[in-house]
């Protein structure tokens, strides 16, 4: 299962746009450390004064100035700038594994579908076999004059429905094979799919064990906390915004308005600047953000919540199926040996045809009930394990998860 989970990560569109969007991330915090720096600055004015402007002396001056303009003290501002950008990177990264994830569970979900598919066409080609020799034996009775002409019509009537249910099973492997060549982005055959060894993933564990370690490695989970803290950060920024900001600048100026003849100048400022917004605008931001930080905390719960309903079905399923095939492959033994005996009874006229034909059919339908559980089981198992341990520790070894290398900042003042 692990080289076919790997099969679909590899070049998987999915996971490359969400490697892009961790590498815009990174790109993200480097400009949020960068505002740590002056912000240099250059504007050329000239003017084309009126005679009688006394404003300007130079009546046809150019002047250069360049700035360069460093914040001393935003009020937290800046800081969390860097900080809602790494968040935003985790939020990013954990986006990519939840992907991973989702596409594992598909994988699993569609590689049991086939399996369940192979296992019944092969009970069902059986059954049809089965069936082929009973209508063959049927017609040399009928031949010999010691069946009725009725017990032919229901054996090619059952026939019939045998060789229905083995086109819907062949069907049901033709869909899974499209799934799994739509998640691996190969073309797969039968032979392809059935090289790659499955078996149940045991022991399946106690369910309170499997609840906490689903809830720590759920990549939603994660994804949901770094936008809490986006959030938290947001309010934190939209709050330093009311407050004044302390700066230095330097200038250099090169020309003047007022005088003339060539003049330089160098300027060294202290100032105070705030940019409220318009009316109470800046206020209404810090509540919408505060809104937002609320929305995205009730997410988290409803996450909680839908990850514990999720693992406890999967695990229900699990102990049930593991109970149902224990019964099953004992059934299936006995309707074997009850198939055996009754076509001998009949010949010695101690049971009827339809007794026969009924038990080809619940023969059949054991077969089939039995390969669906015996899959059922694999795949719960696996799923559950997915959803415990995480995509990450399920191929260890074989695979890293894909991540982005970590972004490098650059050195604050």
């Amino acid at each position: 299962m692990i080289d076919l989970l790997n099969l679909t990560f590899q070049g998987n569109p999915a996971l490359r746009s969400q490697a892009q969007l961790v590498q815009a991330s990174q790109a993200e915090i480097r400009g949020a450390n960068w505002q740590f720096f002056p912000t240099p600055s250059v504007s050329v004015e000239q003017v084309n004064a009126s005679q009688n402007d006394s404003s300007y002396n130079s009546k046809d001056g150019r002047v250069l100035t360049l700035r360069l303009q460093q914040p001393l003290w935003t009020g937290g501002r800046l800081t969390a700038g860097v900080g809602r950008a790494e968040a935003g990177m985790a939020a990013a990264q954990a986006q990519m594994e939840e992907t991973r994830q989702q596409l594992a569970l598909r994988t699993i979900q569609a590689w049991g579908e086939w399996k369940a598919g192979q296992q019944k066409l092969a009970a069902l080609r059986g059954s049809v076999q089965t069936h082929q020799r009973l209508v063959a034996l049927i017609q040399r009775r009928i031949d010999g004059g010691v069946s009725a002409l009725a017990d032919e019509v229901l054996a090619q009537g059952r026939l019939e429905q045998t060789l229905a249910d083995a086109m819907a099973a062949q069907s049901q492997l033709t869909a899974a094979l499209a799934k799994l060549e739509s998640l691996t982005g190969q073309r797969v055959a039968d032979e392809q799919v059935g090289a790659y060894s499955v078996s149940a993933v045991e022991p399946v564990g106690q369910l309170a064990p499997l609840l906490d370690n689903a809830w720590m490695n759920s990549p939603t989970a994660m994804k949901l906390r770094a936008q809490v803290r986006q959030q938290e950060l947001d309010v934190e920024i939209r709050k330093a915004q009311l407050l004044p900001e302390v700066y230095a600048r330097a200038e250099h100026q090169q020309g003047s308005f007022t005088s003339f003849g060539p003049s330089s100048a160098n300027r060294f400022f202290i100032g105070l600047s705030a940019t409220p917004g318009a009316g109470l605008s800046a206020l209404s931001g810090v509540d919408a953000a505060v809104a937002r930080l609320q929305s995205f905390q009730s997410e988290l719960d409803a996450t909680r919540r839908s990850l514990i309903e999720q693992v406890s079905l999967e695990h229900v399923s699990a102990l049930t199926q593991a109970q149902r095939r224990v019964s099953l492959r004992s059934g299936l033994s006995s309707t074997q040996a009850m198939v055996d005996s009754w076509d001998r009874q009949f010949l010695a006229g101690r049971k009827t045809w339809v007794e026969v034909m009924n038990a080809a059919r619940e023969l059949a339908q054991a077969q089939t009930a039995l390969a669906e559980v015996e899959v059922g089981y694999v795949v719960a198992t696996w799923r559950l394990a997915v959803l415990a341990e995480g995509v990450p520790a399920i191929i260890s070894g074989l695979g890293a998860p894909i991540q982005a290398t970590p972004a490098s900042n650059p050195t604050r003042p």
